[in-house]
C-alpha cells in the first residue's frame, strides 16, 4: 500500500511549511479550555471504572475552573458505546459539580424527537442551574437508526431542521406535532429550562460547507482535526466567520471547539511510554468501527488489507498524528500547540484524555494541564 493511499484511507494531509509547531509569537487571545470524553476502549477495566474516570476528570475541571466537558452519543458498536445517553451521562455528573458547563458533542438528533431533546436536558438545565449548552450531529452509523429508521436517508436535512424547533421549544414556544389518528399535538416543553436561549454547537468534521452553515445559523462549532492540519483547519475557521459576517452575525463572538488527544507530563518520553499502545488500539478500533459501519470508502479499503498491511497504516498515522495533531508532551510541547490553535483562530480547546492510557497516569497528568491552562489567564 503506498504512502498515498494511507493518507487518503487516514484523510490525511501534509503539514504546510507553518505547521511546524515551533512557538510562534501570538497575540494574547482569550482561549477556553475543556474536556471531551468520548473513545475508551480498555478491556481490561470495567465500564463502571471508565465511568469513574470520567467522574475524576469532571470533578478536577470543576474545581480548577476549566470551562466544559463535552458528552457524546454513542450506540451499538463497542468503540464509545459506554456514552449511550448523554443525559444520563449529564445527570450523573451535575449534582457533584459547581461551575462546569455541560456540553454534547452531540446528540444525534435525527434519532430523537425534539420534544424529548428538550424535557432531557431542559432538566439537567435545572438541576446544574443553567449549565447546559447542547451540540448536535447528524448521526452517521447505520445501526444507530434502528431507532428511527426513517431518518437514515435525509439525517443531514432532518438535523437541520430540527435545531431551530429545539431552540423555539427551549424557549418556551408552543409547537404543533403529529399525534395518535392524525391529529396534531400542540406542546409546550415542560420543565422550562433556567436559560432562556439555549447555546447550540454544531458538529462538524471536514466539510467547507459544513463550517459555512454553521456560520451563517449563528452556530457555535466543535470539530476535530481528522487528519487536517491546524493550517487548514484554519482556512475553514476563516470560512465559519466570514459566513458568520454575511449573516449579520459578530464574526468573533462564535466559538470554534477543537477536539485534540491529550496527555501532558513531566517529559516526553513519559508520554511517549504511555500513550503509543493505547493510541495505536484507539486508531485501529476508529478505523475498524468506521469500516463496520458501512463507510464505503474505508469499508473497501480495510477489506482489502492483510494485518500486517493494517499494522503499517496504524503505525503511519500514529507517528503523523503524535507529531501533528494532538498535544502530547511537556507543559512547553502543550503551549506550541495550544499557540498554534490560537493562532489560526479556534478559541476552545477540548482534550480528550480517555483514548486508553492508564487511568494513573491520566490523573497524575493533570496538574500539567492546569499548568498548561494558567499560562493563559
Amino acid at each position: 500500500m503506498t504512502k498515498q493511499s494511507i493518507e487518503n484511507l487516514l484523510g490525511f494531509v501534509e503539514p504546510e511549511a507553518s505547521d511546524v509547531l515551533q512557538s510562534p509569537e501570538v497575540k494574547k487571545k482569550s482561549v477556553d479550555f475543556s474536556f471531551l470524553f468520548f473513545s475508551d476502549v480498555r478491556k481490561d477495566v470495567s465500564d463502571l471504572e471508565k465511568y469513574q474516570l470520567t467522574r475524576d476528570v469532571t470533578l478536577f475541571a470543576d474545581k480548577e475552573n476549566f470551562t466544559a466537558i463535552y458528552i457524546p452519543e454513542r450506540h451499538f458498536y463497542e468503540f464509545g458505546s459506554i456514552y449511550a445517553n448523554s443525559a444520563v451521562m449529564a445527570s450523573y455528573l451535575v449534582p457533584q459539580t459547581k461551575n462546569i458547563r455541560f456540553r454534547t458533542a452531540g446528540v444525534s438528533l435525527p434519532l430523537h424527537h425534539p420534544a424529548e431533546v428538550v424535557e432531557w436536558w431542559a432538566m439537567i438545565d435545572v438541576l446544574s442551574g443553567g449549565r447546559v449548552d447542547l451540540g448536535f450531529g447528524s448521526g452517521w452509523n447505520k445501526p444507530d437508526f434502528i431507532l428511527s429508521p426513517d431518518t437514515f436517508e435525509n439525517r443531514r436535512d432532518v438535523w437541520h431542521e430540527r435545531i431551530p424547533i429545539v431552540q423555539k421549544l427551549w424557549r418556551g414556544e408552543t409547537l404543533s406535532f403529529p399525534g395518535p389518528g392524525g391529529v396534531d399535538v400542540d406542546v409546550t416543553v415542560y420543565p422550562r429550562p433556567i436559560q432562556k436561549e439555549l447555546n447550540v454547537w454544531l458538529l462538524v468534521a471536514r466539510s467547507d460547507d459544513g463550517f459555512i452553515y454553521a456560520g451563517e445559523h449563528g452556530y457555535n462549532i466543535f470539530t476535530m482535526l481528522y487528519g487536517l492540519s491546524l493550517d487548514e483547519m484554519g482556512k475553514k475557521i476563516k470560512l465559519y466567520r466570514n459566513a458568520r459576517k454575511k449573516a449579520g452575525h459578530d464574526p468573533e463572538t462564535g466559538i470554534v471547539s477543537l477536539m485534540l488527544h491529550t496527555l501532558v507530563h513531566e517529559d516526553m518520553k513519559t508520554v511517549e511510554n504511555a500513550v503509543e499502545e493505547p493510541f495505536k488500539n484507539y486508531i485501529r478500533s476508529s478505523l475498524i468501527a468506521h469500516a463496520a459501519a458501512g463507510i464505503a470508502s474505508n469499508k473497501a479499503a480495510v477489506g482489502e488489507l492483510n494485518e500486517d498491511e493494517q499494522d503499517k497504516i496504524i503505525d503511519y498515522a500514529y507517528q503523523r498524528y503524535f507529531k501533528t495533531g494532538a498535544v502530547f508532551g511537556t507543559v512547553e510541547d502543550g503551549r506550541k500547540v495550544v499557540d498554534k490553535a490560537i493562532q489560526v483562530g479556534v478559541n476552545d480547546i477540548a482534550f480528550l484524555v480517555d483514548f486508553g492510557v492508564d487511568y494513573s497516569v491520566v490523573m497524575e497528568s493533570l496538574p500539567y494541564l492546569k499548568e498548561l491552562k494558567e499560562l493563559y489567564g
